[in-house]
């Protein structure tokens, strides 16, 4: 079987732990980004919030660069954002009534289900969830 050289990386927290486990998550992409891996970065459940305008704002883990230095490199490195649509609706909703895309992300953060996080998901891709 070929080896893919194809990494996704899941990211299912939000802000209860302070970043930590998004820093891990962006930092960890990054690298895969710099060794020639494509590399996605999916934010689901919790993790959408993360690709609204402002989250990553003042959160850094100390020993860590700030999670929003690692999100611009992991951009400049060509990396892949894909939010769960229904996630950000449901939890990153700032109130008023729901309307399917009303909730802002970040520019270049696409809207997807989980059909594509499945098909990026198959025999020989790199899967890892934070």
């Amino acid at each position: 079987m070929e080896d893919r050289k194809e990494t996704v990386v899941i990211l299912t927290t939000g802000k209860q732990d302070r970043g930590a486990r998004a820093t891990l998550a962006f930092s960890w992409a990054c690298l895969s980004l710099a060794m020639g891996m494509e590399t996605t970065l999916f934010l689901t459940m919790d993790g959408a919030i993360w690709a609204v305008p402002g989250a990553m704002r003042g959160v850094q883990v100390e020993g860590f660069e700030p999670v929003g230095s690692y999100y611009e490199e992991f951009r400049e490195l060509g990396g892949r954002l894909l939010v769960c649509d229904p996630c950000a609706e449901y939890f990153c909703h700032t109130g008023g009534e729901r309307v399917q895309g009303s909730v802002e992300l970040l520019e270049g953060a696409e809207r997807v289900g989980l059909a594509t996080v499945v098909g990026l998901s198959a025999p020989g891709a790199r899967v890892v969830t934070f």
